[in-house]
């Protein structure tokens, strides 16, 4: 998704789907459209993807309530894009609600986070509040001051929680990451993998990233503790219960400036993106066991440099275990007199990294490459006479796309599952040509 000028003087949101098959953009469709937008570099819209053709799209508008201010307003569609809800702000109870990032629930609820300013003026504290769109409820304090402009990350765990990353901010204006948790309606903290001390009297503009396979998750954040700028990473193969491989990627010469993404592959691998001083966009990989790969730049066109090329995304285009993975990389080129500015997009393919020598190596140890594909969904039927559940699953990326469907289960899982229950499980093609579910696990049902 992307803004653009109007010729009558006002901003439009459009975005477009990319097609895997044939590496092609569809033609771009209108979200909304508006002549009192906030629009900068940092401020961005965002588009969000659920279930079954769900979308959830921000922008920012601005405020009465201070003129360096705005409110996030959102739109919803629920057929792919094809139409959209009348706007509406995130919130009927602030007038400044930045940095809004959406999470969405299994059960096709929305869960909205954002920066709050509704303290200002008798506080300079910005403040951390969510709700879950289109309840009648009040909005939910979920940090009492944060950092005021770096933007949040959420990410859907198998269980159905929600796990959020921001910048903190305490009283000594120490502005590390932290992490707060959402399951059953309540939001709790949780310990942050690394404590940086990065103690700052003014807001970075630098959020966090988090990505998901399965139940491995990677972070990437950004930091400049005691004057050195890093872009650092860590994983975890447990859902977040506890973090390993910390590590720090940037080159330090290249003096990088954070606006993090980060992808996280099938094989346990991590790859991360980052804009480097000169606004060059980096690459790397880190395997599974914290080998690291080399870096991979994208030239900025422009001599604008810094800030001027946006925050980067990346997301997993393909991830087969029988092929290499690819990655779609989507930035902003700044533009010249010459070129018009826009956005721009490129797919990677990702080689399996070098990794330090071990029994594999030789061919005598066991092969630790998981069968089949992680897959989360609910339960809408048991089909006993077809030995089958009827599952609706979100999207396995590069595989298939989020749908309802049949799949084969062992006859003796039907007496142990019911309709609505969660159910995280890998799914494969056999043999018989037919989808199987095996390694099926129950969760907690969604709040």
């Amino acid at each position: 998704s992307w803004t653009e000028p109007t010729t009558e003087n006002s901003n439009v949101l459009r975005f477009a789907q990319f097609d895997r098959k044939t590496d092609q953009w569809s033609a771009p469709l209108t979200v909304a459209q508006g002549d009192d937008w906030v629009i900068n570099w940092a401020d961005t819209p965002t588009l969000t993807a659920g279930l079954r053709g769900r979308l959830a799209a921000t922008w920012p508008v601005a405020s009465t309530f201070d003129d360096h201010a705005y409110q996030t307003w959102i739109s919803t569609s629920v057929d792919h894009g094809m139409k959209w809800s009348p706007p509406a702000p995130i919130s009927a109870e602030s007038q400044v609600t930045e940095f809004a990032a959406l999470a969405p629930m299994l059960n096709g609820d929305w869960l909205a986070l954002w920066l709050d300013g509704r303290a200002k003026p008798a506080s300079d504290n910005m403040q951390l509040y969510s709700r879950i769109l289109g309840r009648d409820e009040l909005d939910t304090l979920v940090d009492d001051r944060v950092c005021d402009c770096c933007s949040i990350a959420t990410l859907v765990l198998p269980t159905g929680a929600v796990l959020a990353a921001y910048r903190n901010r305490d009283a000594g204006e120490i502005r590390d990451m932290a992490f707060a948790h959402y399951a059953r309606g309540a939001w709790s903290e949780l310990p942050f993998p690394a404590a940086d001390l990065w103690t700052i009297a003014g807001c970075p503009v630098n959020g966090p990233h988090l990505s998901r396979r399965g139940a491995q998750i990677a972070v990437a954040w950004y930091t400049a503790a005691d004057d050195q700028p890093q872009v650092r990473t860590a994983r975890s193969t447990d859902i977040g219960q506890t973090w390993n491989q910390i590590q720090s990627i940037a080159d330090p010469a290249s003096k990088p400036r954070g606006a993090v993404a980060s992808a996280v592959l099938q094989d346990g691998s991590q790859w991360t993106t980052w804009v480097e001083s000169t606004g060059a966009i980096a690459l790397r990989g880190m395997a599974a066991n914290g080998t690291l790969s080399a870096i991979s730049r994208l030239p900025n066109s422009s001599a604008a440099g810094g800030r001027a090329g946006g925050i980067p995304r990346l997301v997993v285009l393909d991830n087969r275990s029988n092929e290499p993975a690819r990655l779609l990389l989507i930035r902003t080129e700044p533009g010249s007199d010459m070129i018009p500015a826009r956005v721009t997009t490129h797919v990677a393919s990702i080689p399996t990294i070098a990794t330090a020598a071990s029994l594999d190596d030789c061919g005598c140890g066991e092969n630790t490459v998981p069968r089949g594909h992680a897959l989360r969904g609910v339960i809408q039927a048991k089909l006993a006479e077809r030995d089958a559940l009827l599952v609706a699953h979100e999207e396995i990326p590069g595989v298939m796309m989020a749908m309802t469907m049949m799949f084969q289960v062992d006859p003796r899982v039907l007496p142990l599952v019911e309709k609505g229950q969660t159910i995280l499980a890998q799914m494969e093609r056999r043999d018989d040509g037919q989808w199987w579910l095996f390694n099926i696990r129950l969760t907690e049902p969604n709040p």
